[in-house]
């Protein structure tokens, strides 16, 4: 477990002095509600990027949460897996949505012969910068 400083920090370090420790953080327990049924899953690819999901980036996969529209998805489509947010039109199909705004992606629709299963909610991201 590390120190959680209580100081919330703009876009700096809590100095080593500071006494001011909140608690200890098990990061563990901070990116897993289920450990039983989470798994981490490397990002490949940029679809993600206007959520913060970069190439390299680890995301924490829950499969016993239930999935919402809107929620960050790792779903397997025709035996690929990919990860995009879940939605649906107006007749309550579901798509997958892509979150990059170059244009490049384009959504997902689950059509009735589509292979599909939502295989779970991705919960969190961590990366590392160096």
């Amino acid at each position: 477990m590390l120190p959680l400083f209580a100081t919330k920090v703009a876009a700096g370090f809590p100095s080593p002095a500071d006494d001011h420790v909140e608690k200890r953080l098990d990061v563990s327990e901070f990116l897993i509600d289920h450990a039983a049924s989470t798994f981490f899953v490397t990002i490949k690819g940029d679809s993600m990027i206007d959520v913060g999901l970069l190439p390299g980036d680890k995301v924490v996969v829950d499969r016993s949460k239930t999935p919402n529209i809107g929620d960050i998805v790792l779903a397997v489509v025709d035996r690929e897996f990919t990860i995009k947010i879940l939605d649906h039109g107006a007749n309550k199909i579901p798509r997958l949505i892509p979150a990059n705004s170059t244009g490049a992606y384009k959504p997902i629709y689950i059509r009735p012969d589509t292979q599909f299963e939502i295989f779970g909610v991705v919960t969190g991201s961590f990366r590392r910068f160096r």
